[in-house]
């Protein structure tokens, strides 16, 4: 591969979420999501909540269990060109047309909160299947002992020509994908996307969808469907992140957590 790198549905229901206080979503991007050959590019990694970037993250070699190039010339390890403490990670460059696929994966964290704590970041992010567990088990008024990894995605395009790169599986445990091209449609035409949690769809749990254009800040919520699929939106040019959480009962390896979440982001561009 000869790519340089510089410095190395039917939806349930659509509602607008109201901006969150508490930043707490990861997602990569680029400075621009639409690139000519051999254009240079850097590539942050943010901490933040609907878009609204509140950190730049530096690349943290402990905490990334894997971070890759995915492209139709094959795949590329950035996690040996990155160096620890990077922000932003890196600029990317591609001297071949196409799309292309960051992957990160972020290794565990744990964490215990309040049960008033627990229950709001549940509500917040779609979990009421999880309040409705607690509250089954006699656990409610007990704090949320959790650990949580992140499946984190970015699509960039370069030039005109377009692959099929972003139908590419990376293996994530919860991973979103999509169905058709974010890069071969235009404003106004409908994305569909598929949930998936270890390689299966993922039926009726609580999607996020965030837009930014410019300083505006538009963010939905969407089902998805009993084929794991959720449909947007393209009605505003600028950044989309796709995201969600999904937590389940921890079975092995808890190491005194009572649950186990897993978070998912992917970004895209549109114009």
């Amino acid at each position: 591969m000869k790519n340089r790198y510089a410095a190395a549905l039917l939806m349930a229901f659509t509602v607008i979420i109201p901006s969150s206080a508490r930043a707490h979503e990861y997602w990569l991007e680029p400075d621009r999501f639409f690139l000519r050959v051999n254009e240079n590019s850097p590539v942050s990694l943010f901490l933040g909540q609907g878009l609204r970037v509140e950190e730049s993250r530096p690349f943290q070699p402990a905490k990334t269990t894997s971070f890759q190039l995915l492209s139709a010339s094959g795949n590329f390890d950035l996690s040996g060109s990155v160096k620890e403490g990077d922000a932003p990670l890196f600029s990317f460059s591609a001297d071949r047309q196409g799309n292309y696929l960051l992957s990160m994966e972020r290794n565990l964290t744990y964490i215990t909160l309040s049960a008033e704590k627990f229950e709001e970041y549940l509500r917040e992010d779609g979990m009421e299947y999880v309040i409705a567990e607690r509250e089954r088990l006699g656990e409610t008024g007990k704090p949320g002992k959790e650990r949580y990894t992140r499946y984190i995605k970015s699509l960039i395009q370069v030039g005109d020509r377009r692959d099929r790169t972003y139908a590419r599986k990376v293996g994530h445990k919860l991973e979103i994908v999509p169905v058709e091209n974010p890069y071969s449609k235009r404003i106004g035409d409908t994305l569909p996307l598929v949930i998936l949690f270890n390689g299966r769809p993922l039926a009726g749990r609580t999607v996020f969808v965030d837009n930014r254009d410019g300083v505006q800040h538009m963010s939905q919520s969407l089902s998805s469907d009993e084929n794991g699929r959720i449909d947007i939106k393209l009605d505003k040019k600028g950044v989309w992140l796709v995201r969600l959480v999904f937590m389940q009962r921890c079975e092995k390896y808890c190491e005194g957590a009572d649950w186990e979440s897993f978070w998912s982001a992917f970004s895209f561009g549109s114009r």
